[in-house]
């Protein structure tokens, strides 16, 4: 079976270098900055019921569904693979899980459907997987599922992801259509408004009316837009999918004011090496921890340029906040 798919220049380049330690978060972030958004399409793989394993899964809430009869079976669906424990990018493409289903309102759950599959079934029971959901905001139609070690192999296998150890899996997802047997890889750190139009463009009575084909989901979408200020498309790419500024908190904290909130070092020091700082039970990080315990912040690869960059964006951005709130104050 052929499984031609597609992803765009910036998410294999996401893809390929996450997991690679020379590479800083800054080094990724180099190919957005150059506008290299442009698509390479290819035709969709044709998955259907001979393909797709009808293997039982069970869901957050306990629930044993069917994959094929259930889940995907004149369904359109987004799936990718994850597990509660990582503590690499799990947690930040589960986060951009939780953004496409925030730009696609109401069709999650309608007419589009989002899995999250677990690779550590063993430690991954649905308790464990439902704390998950609730601290990523899951909503109705967006499952998250586990299974048998035997089952979620040939799940894992036939959808592409081929990993022979849990931190080396693939952080990509799978779009399909399993009314239409479409199917096409994609990447869950493109921008998260074309992703929702390319889960859109699986529904072939969208792309009429759009007039595009099947692998063109890309082909007419423009560089996104950033601002010059250093840190801005640092905290858009690495940030904003767990943190808001001035939004209250989401999957983590509200980042507005914690500047003045935290020491400057402290922040530093954490925002370099969060993993270091909870494993020598810093009181904040652990704090930290226990407000937020459905995901901990992964090491990005951050150096101290680039957290230097992140916080004059922060304070920047915090500072505007605070002369429009006195303004309205006045008024």
């Amino acid at each position: 079976m052929s499984r031609s798919v597609r992803h765009t220049t910036l998410g294999a380049f996401l893809q390929d270098t996450l997991h690679a330690p020379r590479f800083t978060i800054c080094a990724l972030l180099l190919c957005a900055l150059s506008g290299s958004l442009t698509a390479t399409s290819a035709p969709a793989a044709t998955w259907g019921e001979n393909y797709i394993p009808n293997v039982p899964l069970v869901t957050q809430d306990g629930q044993t569904v069917r994959l094929y009869d259930d889940l995907i079976k004149n369904k359109i669906v987004l799936i990718n693979f994850m597990y509660a424990g990582c503590k690499q990018v799990c947690p930040l493409a589960t986060a951009r899980m939780a953004q496409v289903q925030k730009e696609l309102g109401d069709h999650v759950g309608r007419d589009i459907f989002l899995y999250s599959i677990t690779l550590d079934p063993e430690h991954d029971t649905p308790a464990v997987l439902k704390q998950h959901a609730k601290a990523f905001h899951a909503g109705p139609g967006w499952l998250f599922l586990t299974g048998t070690a035997e089952d979620i192999a040939v799940v894992r296998y036939k959808l592409g992801e081929r990993s022979k150890s849990l931190s080396d899996h693939n952080n990509g997802a799978m779009a399909g259509n399993g009314a239409t047997g479409e199917w096409e890889r994609t990447s869950l750190f493109e921008d998260t408004g074309k992703l929702a139009l390319v889960m859109l463009n699986m529904d072939p009575a969208f792309r009429a009316k759009k007039g595009s084909q099947p692998g063109t989901a890309y082909a007419e979408m423009t560089a996104i837009p950033y601002v010059s200020q250093a840190g801005q498309a640092l905290f858009i790419k690495a940030c904003s999918s767990c943190h808001t500024i001035g939004q209250g908190d989401h999957v983590g904290p509200d980042l507005q004011g914690v500047t003045s909130r935290r020491d400057r070092a402290w922040l530093s020091q954490f925002l370099q090496a969060p993993n270091v700082m909870r494993a020598k039970k810093d009181p904040i990080a652990v704090a930290l921890s226990a407000k937020f315990p459905g995901v901990l912040m992964p090491n990005l690869g951050l150096s101290e340029t680039d957290v230097g960059d992140l916080l004059a964006y922060l304070d920047n951005r915090t500072a505007r906040l605070e002369t429009r709130e006195t303004l309205n104050v006045k008024r």
